[in-house]
């Protein structure tokens, strides 16, 4: 029997910080315009002590294990303001799995407006 995972695409990506939330696209789409250097980031300098992934049971563990098989390091990652990783989880872990020293990356100075505020 074959259990169905859904892709996630990357419209669907998002970066949540505190209430504030950024679609990945965004983020992308601000960098481009603030014309921001992609460089090649050591990996070592990443802290991997982050949890970026909600995996509650083995089939979402599955999904995000697919998610870092299917996705592509031509893609930069993204860092936010503060140098953590706003977009690009699954493009690290690929790199770290496939012996990469280094990952493509810009770092944002400063956030574009959020594309939502959540007032809880």
């Amino acid at each position: 029997m074959i259990v169905p995972i859904d892709n996630m695409t990357f419209a669907e990506s998002e970066y949540h910080k505190g209430c504030h939330t950024w679609k990945a696209q965004a983020l992308y789409d601000f960098a481009k315009a603030k014309e921001y250097p992609i460089v090649d980031m050591p990996l070592w300098c990443i802290d991997l002590s982050e949890l970026p992934f909600g995996c509650s049971s083995l089939l979402m563990f599955i999904f995000q294990c697919r998610r870092v098989r299917e996705c592509s390091l031509d893609y930069p990652i993204i860092l936010d303001d503060h140098g953590q990783i706003a977009d690009g989880y699954h493009r690290l872990c690929k790199a770290i799995l496939e012996g990469k020293e280094t990952i493509k990356a810009i770092r944002l100075l400063e956030m574009p407006s959020p594309d939502r505020i959540d007032n809880d």
